[in-house]
């Protein structure tokens, strides 16, 4: 379904005039948004919106109304399921209307930051600006209008490392694992810690912590071999330990509907958790793996593997999906599927795309990460590819077929995330450095602004991350 006036809201989520105002924009989206709904065949009222959209019926008053701009997640979970009420079910994300959608939001939300920096009571408060919190404000502010990252202070000294780390769906909860056999929750906002640890049940250091889609259940792998599925509300255990059945549980996976709880240590272990408290085993997949494991939101999921193959599995029928994708000569190390589906990324040495429909590679490999990569994300928007790369211990750089690059050394001693235009493959700004160990998590935000990284050195860090430059 188009959107209203198409025509000339493209001119004005291309262009801003002189006069626009945030709350003009704001009660222009609401107005759309309540456009859009008004087109369905069936009229959902605010609890079913709701219920679809995992939101409380308050929020989607406020925002139907044009009372408040919400969170990107929130924004884009309405607009899913407008788009689509009809059929029982959210839009999928790649949805021809979602891209539109996403800038819809991202004008408003520009004009509803403009509108805080220059609100008249900022202004006549010029004097406390200059203030030692006034003034960081604004530099703040300032390098995030122009798409800078900012650094954050550490976290989680004391902890034993930080073996991974994880963004609650809604982006206010971080989990991280630890090895003092623990997991801890974070609040995004304070970067406090939100409540005690999560202890019970592991007996060796936590590697891998994943929220389910709805954000209401945390799952933790250890060295141990086991997988717990936690409450988040109560931060309680609320199943057995589930065994991988070989190695440490050292990766885990939701499916996107959350029916599913996948974790590896040798092999892929599949459960259903339809009834969390009694989670069923229901397959085992693949062998030889070699890196973590990625879910599209179309239901598939992807496994890297020793040899440079990477194995696509439909999650419907927990079969192959396809002949193995080669693409490296070393062992695969990292996969990761774009938002939308549609591309997949596999790293060794390099960052090599895949395109889903043709199953083919698509452009040139990203070689400019130095050392073995280790994980690699898209941002929730699709715009950044990030990999984080071991720094290699004999301090040169080795091309991805294996043959030494003579006369080329090692950039850094030290792990790095690389930052790159997921589109174009262009360096979107130096490699983020800031840990003094090996960095073993890595996440987005929900919005895409945020990037928690998770250190051998105890340090949880965030990053304000750059903004592509497309």
């Amino acid at each position: 379904m188009p959107l209203a006036n198409g025509h000339g809201m493209a001119r004005r989520w291309g262009m801003s005039g002189v006069g626009e105002t945030y709350q003009a924009e704001l009660e222009t989206s609401a107005a759309e948004l309540r456009s859009l709904r008004g087109h369905l065949s069936q009229r959902p009222d605010l609890k079913q919106i709701a219920a679809m959209a995992d939101v409380s019926t308050a929020t989607v008053s406020a925002v139907l109304n044009g009372r408040t701009h919400p969170g990107s997640d929130v924004y884009m979970a309405l607009v899913r399921v407008l788009l689509t009420f009809d059929t029982g079910d959210k839009a999928p994300l790649n949805h021809p209307e979602i891209p539109r959608w996403r800038e819809r939001w991202r004008r408003v939300q520009e004009l509803k930051e403009h509108h805080k920096t220059r609100s008249p009571r900022r202004a006549s408060q010029a004097a406390e600006t200059v203030s030692a919190h006034g003034l960081a404000e604004q530099v703040v502010l300032s390098l995030m209008r122009r798409g800078e990252r900012i650094q954050m202070f550490p976290m989680a000294a004391g902890l034993e490392g930080v073996w991974d780390v994880a963004f609650s769906p809604d982006g206010q909860l971080i989990a991280t694992g630890h090895g003092l056999r623990t997991v801890q929750l974070w609040d995004t906002i304070t970067q406090r810690r939100s409540g005690g640890a999560l202890v019970g049940g592991h007996i060796g250091q936590v590697q891998a912590v994943r929220f389910s889609p709805n954000g209401k259940l945390l799952a933790s792998g250890s060295a141990d071999g086991r997988i717990m599925l936690w409450d988040v509300s109560t931060g309680r255990s609320i199943s057995p330990p589930l065994p991988v059945g070989s190695g440490e549980a050292w990766t885990i996976a939701f499916s996107p509907d959350g029916r599913l709880l996948l974790g590896a240590g040798r092999t892929v272990r599949v459960w259903d958790i339809t009834d969390p408290e009694q989670p069923e085993a229901v397959s085992k997949l693949g062998g030889s793996l070699s890196a973590g494991l990625a879910v599209s939101t179309e239901g598939l999921l992807a496994t890297g593997h020793s040899g440079g193959a990477v194995q696509i599995w439909n999650l419907e029928t927990l079969a192959k999906d396809g002949a193995p994708l080669h693409g490296h000569a070393g062992d695969v190390t990292a996969v990761a599927f774009s938002p939308d589906g549609n591309r997949l990324a596999t790293a060794s040495r390099a960052v090599q795309l895949w395109d889903m429909d043709s199953r083919n590679m698509s452009g040139e490999p990203f070689t400019d990460a130095n050392g073995m990569i280790h994980a690699v994300s898209f941002s929730p928007d699709g715009l950044l590819l990030t990999a984080v790369a071991h720094a290699d211990p004999q301090g040169s750089r080795v091309a991805d077929d294996g043959d030494d690059d003579e006369g080329e050394e090692a950039i850094a001693s030290v792990d790095a995330i690389h930052v790159w235009e997921s589109s174009s493959g262009q360096v979107v700004c130096d490699p983020l450095i800031g840990h003094t160990s090996t960095i073993w998590g890595a996440a987005f935000s929900p919005d895409s602004r945020l990037y928690a990284t998770g250190s051998a050195d105890g340090q949880l860090r965030l990053w304000i991350m750059p903004t592509s430059r497309a």
